[in-house]
């Protein structure tokens, strides 16, 4: 191994990849769909759940506005949406009518993009700027899921990996230490 300081931004900041990757769905102005890698959740009770969005992007915007939104997982076969989605600003384009995107409308009213195996809704909670991104936390007062897409302790059964620099992949086999 070698070592070496960081000066700024950490050359090819993928160490901690795969991770799974989360769409945000929001509504201020329009509608909105973003994918974001940099996502967790922070406490299961109450049930927590944390976006990183920097604030250049369009959606940093429209959370502020709305204070709500949704966080949907979606399964491999996606991949190709997921990165067109990331690819466009909804600053410059309408991505819903500009992908033919398909979505509904959860219990509050957050719009939830189709053919996720579990999505969120979620109430802005706290806004924590760290960095260059600005950590949104939700409180969880919905869940979805597709069951035919989880196994028995709600794990999904083929999850969307996102390795960085465009590149996704599907979790390989599973053991028991």
């Amino acid at each position: 191994m070698e070592f070496y300081r960081p000066e700024g931004a950490i050359r090819g900041f993928y160490h901690f990849y795969p991770g799974v990757v989360t769409v945000v769905g929001v509504e201020a102005e329009r509608v909105n769909f973003m994918p974001a890698v940099w996502n967790t959740g922070l406490s299961a009770s109450p049930p927590l759940f944390g976006v990183s969005v920097s604030p250049k992007r369009y959606t940093h915007g429209l959370l502020q506005k709305a204070r709500r939104f949704s966080a949907s997982f979606h399964p491999k076969d996606q991949a190709g949406l997921i990165q067109h989605l990331g690819s466009l600003s909804g600053r410059e384009v309408d991505k819903v009518q500009a992908l033919g995107l398909a979505y509904f409308r959860g219990d509050t009213g957050v719009p939830i993009l189709e053919g996720a195996y579990a999505a969120y809704e979620l109430s802005l909670v706290a806004v924590y700027p760290l960095g260059d991104h600005d950590l949104f936390v939700g409180q969880v007062v919905g869940v979805w899921e597709d069951r035919r897409m989880l196994d028995e302790k709600n794990r999904p059964l083929f999850p969307l990996l996102y390795y960085g620099g465009g590149l996704y992949g599907e979790a390989g086999a599973t053991f028991v230490p």
